[in-house]
């Protein structure tokens, strides 16, 4: 998967509102080229990827122990969500951290996930 491929599939998570069955199926693919080593996992979640239960359970699988870090207002227009993944839970310290946003909350946390796991991959 090229770094265009990708970045288009993380513009979509992050400014749509109405994804649907095909367009998860390319995230799952793109999180299975990403992190080949839970391929099986992304399969045996007992929860759909766009949920956020599904979400927050790929997170935690593939990097256990880091940060998840929500804001948003339920209130607003279309939630407004960010989530922001990192190794360390408090200092700004942190060599490279993912930060995603969207209406929705689930993809906002997918967001993050595809931008941290593509920038490790290039260090």
């Amino acid at each position: 998967m090229q770094n265009q491929e990708l970045q288009i599939l993380i513009d979509t998570l992050e400014e749509c509102s109405d994804l649907g069955p095909a367009d998860f199926d390319g995230v799952a693919r793109a999180l299975g080229f990403l992190l080949p080593e839970l391929s099986t996992d992304l399969q045996a979640l007992g929860h759909p990827i766009g949920s956020t239960d599904g979400a927050v359970l790929i997170v935690d699988r593939a990097y256990p122990d880091w940060s998840i870090h929500i804001r948003g207002r339920a209130n607003d227009r279309d939630g407004h969500w960010r989530c922001t993944l990192r190794e360390g839970g408090i200092r700004d310290n942190d060599a490279v951290l993912g930060s995603g946003k969207s209406p929705v909350l689930a993809q906002a946390i997918l967001a993050a996930l595809m931008r941290l796991t593509a920038n490790l991959k290039r260090l």
